[in-house]
């Protein structure tokens, strides 16, 4: 009796770490399926329906009529899984020229994601995993309504919430979704060799026969036989994905584009591209995107520069150069240059003498405004989560070196705590007489990083007279930035804020044109006023005479921004609904990022 009360209990253990083992595959097909479409996609359009269609995949899985064994459910996985490198990029890529930012990704999630975790979540519902003597008699047939619902509902679940688990498997950083897919399926291949069993014809008719192994050196040979031509030929069903990290730099064999580097890191992916000039560009100004290099985190430009033909310096003074020794010209997005403006303040006594010290950048982009700190002979801090942003910038874009005292890859949030907190314990820190904040990316922000309680904390490293710069693209009338000013306003006292568009901005664009916002904030009492620049301000740069001479022209009103003050509007971290806004404008900004560059670039990485 002990034995087979033993017996039962290996066979509950055994389906068990199957199920089990099922689930967490189910999760990082998912962390893999996500990290394989947003480079083309974008955080918000990859995510919009991606819950409700993992819901559909376990409501397949439960309650398809097909009553199939797990040894054919693991043979159609591995097809299924083969299949998936190929058809992830390419539905994805096809579907995204179609430039519909909700459409797209469903019909990849419908046509990829669908099969490839209702096949999975199939093998767990055919696993009976509840099936013990003592079991509710519902519950031990794989057959019934409540068994089937049970088990979708734990595969939903298990996916969903431990799909974000794989982030932290740094290992994964360095392993492709070609390689992670493709390798799943040949193991599942193997299995099904070393399970597979033959029925024999019965002795007689009446007799019926059980499924017997083939000889072990017959599944021997067929296991060997497979390996060998798996490995020698699977590379035809990965994706053209390039190698992440990129061993050398890649060019596009049919558009002048070259990838100087990519990097799976942190934030996503971290790609280093550059336009190159059509073969009979001559010079001059024309209608094409090129002679620029950009910085692309997954599907979102961090920054870019331009190149060749396009670099020019005020009086020919001699450019900035990148680590190669490679002339670099102005940003191409004025923002940056835009938060240089910190420097003309002259409302305190600091910045009437113009002695600004220390200075603190909270996201890095290209290091356009932290490299310009820098020549003007002011100690500069970065504060990046993403070491892979902080080397392109620095190899690629003429970002100075910085010492580790100076150079922190964490949450800006997690910073600004430590360092208040080490300030109130009686240590001494140097506060920074100008700090700024540029958190933008895939068309929203972190919204940790915008509340009250955050700028509490970020006020105990800035110096009484200092100066807060704040990026923020959106609408200029619009719920995420009455939330934003209306929080700073609390927060700071005193704001004033300015765009960065190189053309005015009328009253019926104020609600519709998606653009940068940059604010100027200090809690010190003296009303915040600017001085006009000058020659020194410029570094040489027509962008920056451009558009620090145009100063007074580019500010909105505060009060337009704002609205009527309402504490619903303050963000703190109860009252938070920053995150949820910006998700809907990542579809428009999506949709900005594919007419900001073609095609060609957003599929090449």
């Amino acid at each position: 009796m002990s034995a087979v009360r033993s017996l039962g209990v290996l066979n509950v253990a055994s389906r068990l770490a199957v199920g089990l083992t099922v689930l967490l595959v189910l999760s990082l097909v998912l962390f893999v399926y996500q990290r394989a479409i947003i480079p083309i996609y974008g955080i918000a359009p990859s995510t919009y329906t991606l819950n409700s269609v993992v819901a559909a995949a376990s409501l397949v899985a439960a309650a398809h009529p097909f009553r199939v064994s797990r040894l054919r459910l693991l043979l159609s996985a591995g097809f299924v899984f083969s299949a998936a490198p190929l058809a992830t990029y390419w539905v994805a890529v096809r579907t995204a020229r179609w430039h519909r930012p909700i459409l797209g990704p469903l019909l990849t999630h419908f046509v990829v994601l669908v099969p490839l975790l209702s096949v999975l979540a199939s093998f767990v519902v055919e696993t009976n995993l509840f099936h013990t003597a003592s079991s509710p008699r519902t519950l031990q047939s794989r057959n019934s309504v409540t068994y089937r619902s049970l088990a979708g509902l734990v595969c939903y679940i298990a996916t969903i919430v431990s799909s974000q688990w794989w982030t932290r498997v740094s290992y994964l950083n360095y392993v492709s979704e070609s390689q992670i897919f493709l390798g799943l399926a040949a193991a599942m291949f193997n299995v099904w060799i070393v399970a597979y069993k033959v029925r024999r014809p019965p002795a007689t008719r009446k007799k019926v026969s059980s499924p017997t192994s083939p000889p072990f050196f017959v599944k021997l040979l067929f296991f060997i036989g497979f390996n060998l031509l798996w490995w020698t030929n699977s590379r035809f069903l990965a994706s053209p994905v390039l190698q992440h990290p990129l061993p050398q730099p890649y060019m596009h064999p049919s558009f002048p584009l070259l990838t100087h580097s990519a990097v799976q890191s942190t934030t996503g992916l971290i790609v280093v591209g550059e336009a190159l000039p059509p073969p009979t560009y001559q010079g001059g100004p024309d209608s094409e995107m090129h002679s620029l290099r950009y910085l692309r985190a997954s599907h979102s430009l961090l920054g870019g520069v331009w190149m060749g033909h396009k670099v020019a310096t005020l009086d020919d003074a001699p450019s900035q150069v990148d680590s190669f020794g490679t002339s670099l010209g102005d940003s191409i997005y004025s923002t940056f240059v835009l938060q240089e403006a910190a420097r003309l303040v002259n409302s305190t006594s600091k910045g009437a003498t113009g002695e600004w010290e220390r200075t603190l950048v909270i996201g890095l982009g290209i290091g356009t405004s932290a490299a310009a700190f820098n020549r003007h002979g002011i100690s500069t801090t970065i504060v990046e989560i993403d070491p892979a942003v902080y080397e392109a910038a620095r190899l690629y874009f003429g970002l100075p070196d910085h010492a580790p005292g100076n150079l922190f890859f964490e949450d800006a949030r997690t910073w600004a705590t430590r360092r208040r907190i080490s300030i109130e314990a009686g240590k001494e820190e140097a506060p920074f007489d100008i700090i700024v904040h540029d958190c933008f990316s895939g068309g929203g922000v972190p919204e940790h990083i915008f509340t009250v309680e955050f700028w509490d904390d970020l006020k105990a490293s800035l110096h009484p007279e200092g100066v807060v710069v704040v990026n923020f693209a959106g609408m200029i009338i619009s719920d995420s930035s009455r939330m934003i000013s209306q929080t700073l306003k609390r927060s700071f006292g005193n704001c004033r804020a300015f765009h960065d568009s190189f053309e005015d901005i009328s009253e019926q664009q104020h609600g519709t044109e998606f653009i940068n916002l940059v604010f100027f904030c200090t809690s010190h009492s003296t009303p915040l006023t600017f001085r006009r620049a000058s020659r020194s301000d410029y570094l040489d740069s027509y962008l920056r005479e451009h558009v620090l001479s145009s100063l007074p022209s580019r500010e909105v009103a505060f009060e337009l921004l704002t609205g009527q003050l309402d504490d619903r509007f303050i963000l703190t971290d109860s009252n938070n609904p920053l995150g949820k806004l910006q998700d809907a404008l990542g579809h428009h900004h999506w949709s900005l990022m594919r007419d900001v560059l073609p095609d060609v670039f957003w599929e090449t990485y």
